[in-house]
This record gives structure tokens, sequence and C-alpha cells, in this order.
């Protein structure tokens, strides 16, 4: 099935062995096309961080080695990036990603719920805006832009306060699939509108792993 089918029906693919000999870019460039954010290169390299090397606004600037909550990418901003794609250079057994399908949410909640839930970025943004749906009309197969962040989003009112606490724990509640990307060219490719994702513990001799990400405006 090709990627951007597989991705309509699960919310994500799985390619292992991707172009190996090729670099990052290229190899990501070859399954749909890859977006500039800014303030970020085209291909960012993901490496476990200690707390207190990494940049504070990142999640490894939040939790280090340990756990990453599952979140949508970019979720305070006014428009996420559409799609991601993470590749494996150096992998490791010891990790994993988690990849929850945003539908589990829906069917749950129903949409009709899900849009009364209002967040806002933790610190004002400049290039997004400053009250936001946790689940927006989109030009997407469902119609529909999801979006998550524990760590940079906040309710803006008590009843989405009290909505976004059981959504919390519908979510703690699940055990999502996981996938090792451990041999250099398995990729992940990952719909950002719907998907939720986080990563497993990194620490130990897990510190060597390294993921190159792209996101990308389309799929092929």
């Amino acid at each position: 099935m090709p990627i951007a089918e597989t991705v309509a029906v699960h919310g994500y693919a799985l390619i292992r062995g991707h172009r190996p000999r090729s670099p990052s870019f290229e190899a990501l460039s070859d399954l749909g096309q890859v977006d500039t954010v800014e303030g970020l290169s085209s291909v960012q390299s993901l490496v476990p961080q200690e707390i207190s090397n990494a940049p504070p606004n990142t999640y490894s600037g939040n939790f280090g080695v340990a756990e990453f909550p599952l979140h949508t990418d970019l979720a305070h901003w006014g428009m996420p990036p559409r799609y991601f794609a993470l590749r494996c250079v150096l992998g490791s057994e010891l990790v994993a990603t988690k990849v929850l399908d945003g539908r589990a949410l829906t069917n749950h909640f129903g949409t009709n719920l899900m849009r009364t839930i209002l967040v806002q970025p933790r610190r004002p943004m400049r290039n997004g805006k400053q009250l936001l749906q946790l689940l927006e009309r989109a030009e997407s197969p469902d119609g529909f832009r999801l979006r998550w962040d524990t760590v940079y989003l906040k309710p803006a009112t008590a009843h989405s306060k009290e909505l976004l606490a059981n959504v919390s724990a519908f979510i703690s509640s699940i055990q999502p699939p996981e996938f090792v990307l451990l041999e250099r060219g398995d990729t992940l490719v990952v719909d950002n509108w719907r998907c939720l994702h986080g990563r497993t513990c990194a620490d130990g001799n897990a510190r060597t792993r390294q993921i190159d990400r792209a996101y990308l405006r389309s799929i092929k």
C-alpha cells in the first residue's frame, strides 16, 4: 500500500530500511515534500540529552532522558506541521516511539465536546493564535486538526480545564503501539494533525541513539 494510503488508514506508516545509504534529506524528500519550519533546519538530529545540556524550550529540556509524554508537535502554533518523519541514523533496541491514533479520543468523547475545549500557549507566541481549539476544522481526511501538549498548552477556561483533565486521564489509560527504529533507514511517518506520539526512556546505553526528523507538507 502506498505510504499516503497507509497513513490515511492508520495515521502513520512504518518503512523499514528506507534508502539507508542516502542522506536523510534526500531519503525523506523521497517520501514527500519537506517543510521548512521557522527556527529549525530542514532535518533535525534528535539525540537523548540530560535536562542540564538541552535547550529549555524543548522536550529534552523538560524531561531529559526520561520518557516523553504523548503530544503533537508544535501544538501551540496556530498551524502545526502537517506530517513528520522520524528516520533512524543510529538505533537502539532500548527506545521505542509510541503513536496513539487521535481517533480514539474523538470516538470516545465525540467531536462536538472536543471542539468546546479551548487552550492557549503557556507563553505568548508571535507566530500563532493566542486562543486555540483542541480540535478544530481543517482540510484533512477527518475534517479536523487535533492538538495535544501537556507542556506548552494550558486550558483557557475552567470548563476546558475540567474536560482536559478527563481527556488526559483517558489517554493515560491507553497503551499505544510502540515502534523501535533500530536499523539505519527505518522510518516512521506520522500524521501530526491526527496522532499523538511520545518516546520511552532513553537512559544508559540508549544515549547513543540518533533519529533525524523532518516535517512534511505532503506525503506520496
